[in-house]
């Protein structure tokens, strides 16, 4: 991953000030901020993640890909420069998927899930979205969510 931009308009483009020196630089510019990563991601080796690149949860980047847009939820993304190969369920599959934030369990409960957790995609949906999901929500921003993945 890579954290910041080297600067092209100066003598050098090294970053003498904090690489040699231990401190910031004078000139410090506003980079296009850090990486965010969600959870239950998956990285290939040797990738390479540009600044201010989110990659959404479920997200898998194949290795060596140089990614330099933003990663959807649950999308599969590779090559150079990184692109959506495909998504990894339907769309209603992941904003159900979004809604159960199963990464969000207790590791007890992810315990007890782990059969559901690695079967069929189907079958672990059709046994965490549910109406009592729903109604646990109400009331909280994920409600929306939850109600748009119904439709």
């Amino acid at each position: 991953m890579c954290s910041g931009n080297h600067p092209t308009d100066c003598a050098t483009t090294s970053y003498v000030h904090s690489n040699m020196m231990g401190k910031a630089s004078p000139w410090d510019r506003p980079g296009k901020g850090g990486i965010k990563v969600g959870n239950d991601v998956w990285i290939g080796r040797r990738t390479l993640i540009l600044p201010g690149v989110n990659v959404g949860h479920g997200g898998v980047v194949g290795a060596q890909a140089t990614v330099t847009k933003d990663v959807p939820p649950y999308a599969i993304v590779g090559g150079n420069p990184g692109k959506i190969i495909r998504l990894r369920f339907s769309e209603e599959i992941i904003g159900k998927m979004l809604v159960i934030r199963w990464w969000d369990w207790d590791d007890e409960k992810i315990k007890q899930e782990a059969d559901f957790l690695t079967g069929p995609i189907d079958a672990f949906v059709a046994r965490h979205f549910t109406p009592q999901t729903i109604r646990a929500l109400h009331g909280t921003a994920r409600e929306v969510e939850a109600r748009k993945a119904l439709a």
